[in-house]
This record gives C-alpha cells, structure tokens and sequence, in this order.
C-alpha cells in the first residue's frame, strides 16, 4: 500500500485562467479551505507526477505557489477557527 503525504498548498498566480485551472488541479487532491489555499493528500507514488503539474502552473513573474508539509504529529496540533464547521475540513483527514 502506497504511503499517502498530506500537505498545505498556497498560491497567488496573477492570470484568472491560470489560477483557474490550478484551482481544479488541487481539487482533484484535497479540498479548498480558504480562496487560495488547499489541504490536499497526495500518494507517495503520485508526488512526481503532482509537482510537475503543479510547477506547469506557473506561467509568469511574480507567480507563486507554497507547498508546506503536514506530518501526523501536525495535524493533531492544527486549530480551526471561526465558520470552519459548515465545511467539509473536519471530515477530510481524519
């Protein structure tokens, strides 16, 4: 069985098209928690193949995207405040 990686993706792309479509990629991963930011799970063997996508997403200065990593020990400390519970977060990794 593969290992699965959880990470935090933040990213700020200037072109609405670009953004767009980055959007949808990460969806495929993860769920969206704010605007510009994704709490996706990406399996061990997949990790190549996501950060090739992702690093194609990139088309112009300035462009940015930040991948955190997420260990178990992480998770267990991370705090949701305010509406976070009409979403689907607090099913998503548990």
């Amino acid at each position: 069985m593969s290992r699965v990686e959880k990470f935090v993706v933040i990213y700020d792309i200037k072109n609405n098209k670009n953004r767009v479509r980055l959007a949808r990629l990460l969806f495929e991963y993860g769920i969206r928690t704010q605007l510009s930011v994704f709490e996706v799970e990406v399996k061990e063997k997949e990790y190549r193949r996501f950060m090739k996508l992702i690093g194609r997403k990139i088309k112009s200065n300035g462009d940015k995207i930040y991948i955190y990593p997420l260990d178990d020990k992480s998770l267990k400390r991370v705090k949701r405040l305010g509406d976070w519970k009409n979403s689907i977060i607090s099913d998503f990794f548990i």
